[in-house]
């Protein structure tokens, strides 16, 4: 492998269409703006938690759906957001989820 250290970088932007970059870029911009996080730093890194799960996943969920990588990837890190909102939701009322975990394990009737 050469030492070229950008490498990675390269293979990771060809790897995609400018289409499915503008999809993952818009996407990103959205979860960032509807962020409730007050710091920006938080915000920001949950768009990139979006946005690296859009290319992760873009080309799969577009096989499987049939549909453009670019629309894909841009649902994609909409949901990401989503996803990233409800689990901070549930990580946040303790309560809620100490209830779901009895009633999936079994535990208490009702």
């Amino acid at each position: 492998m050469p030492d070229d250290p950008q490498l990675w970088w390269r293979a990771a932007a060809n790897a995609r269409s400018p289409e499915v970059w503008a999809g993952i870029l818009a996407g990103m911009i959205y979860v960032y703006n509807k962020s409730p996080l007050p710091a920006r730093g938080a915000r920001a890194a949950e768009a990139m938690v979006s946005g690296l799960l859009a290319y992760a996943t873009g080309e799969w969920v577009a096989a499987w759906a049939g549909v453009h990588e670019a629309i894909a990837v841009i649902l994609l890190a909409s949901l990401g957001y989503l996803i990233l909102d409800v689990a901070r939701s549930l990580v946040a009322d303790r309560q809620i989820l100490k209830e779901i975990l009895i009633k999936r394990l079994g535990g208490r009737n009702g």
